[in-house]
């Protein structure tokens, strides 16, 4: 069995027991009620895409300095991934904050700088498409870093600039036990998914591009 297969197994299990727990084993919150439990996948997917970006700020730098394509493969790929997380984040924030703060949206801090940071990555891929060749990875490459520095500001943008919807930051802490074990098997089992989904997403990229090498050597015969 390939690596990504157990990897692949290990993620289902994780997500199946991280769904049990949520409905099954958390309590329910007594000022929200049941509409909390959205943020289990909420928070998780948020910390989810800080780790999608980390890799690709990781192997976009490797990527100028070594110039070998793999990492450009996987900066792009876990990018892709980080995109997916931050829509999950900016669709289940409003679905939360709707019943909780009578609000869909109003450009708090947190949520205008998490925007921002979607745009920036979507514009990595816009980049990418229209460039090609080494110019397209450097380029990217670049992007992929610098977008990265809005991580730590929708982190920390709740203290910066006292943002009236989100709670601190360490808020999530101060939960009952039951809540904390259960957003942390979430967040773990969303972590597991990310690390396959990118193990596969490299797997196509690589036999990709194989083949394009094979059917480059054809042609030139």
């Amino acid at each position: 069995m390939k690596l990504s297969q157990v990897v692949g197994t290990i993620a289902m299990a994780f997500l199946f027991l991280a769904i049990y727990l949520v409905f099954s084993y958390a309590p329910i919150e007594t000022t929200m009620l049941e509409v909390q439990k959205i943020f289990y996948f909420h928070v998780s997917s948020a910390l989810t895409v800080f780790l999608a970006f980390g890799v690709t700020c990781l192997f976009s730098l490797l990527y100028l300095i070594k110039r070998n394509d793999k990492f450009d493969t996987v900066a792009a790929a876990s990018a892709e991934l980080g995109i997916v997380f931050c829509t999950i984040v900016l669709l289940t924030g409003p679905i939360w904050a709707k019943p909780a703060w009578n609000t869909w949206w109003n450009w708090e801090p947190r949520l205008t700088s998490t925007l921002i940071l979607w745009l920036m990555y979507i514009g990595y891929f816009i980049l990418r498409s229209a460039l090609a060749g080494e110019k397209k990875k450097v380029y990217s490459a670049v992007l992929g870093i610098l977008a990265f520095l809005d991580v730590p500001i929708v982190y920390f943008s709740v203290e910066i600039w006292q943002g009236n919807l989100h709670p601190d930051t360490d808020t999530k802490w101060n939960l009952a036990p039951e809540m904390v074990t259960t957003w942390m098997l979430t967040w773990l089992a969303l972590t597991v998914v990310y690390v396959f989904v990118l193990m596969v997403r490299y797997e196509t990229e690589h036999l990709k591009t194989r083949l394009e090498i094979i059917q480059d050597r054809q042609m030139g015969e």
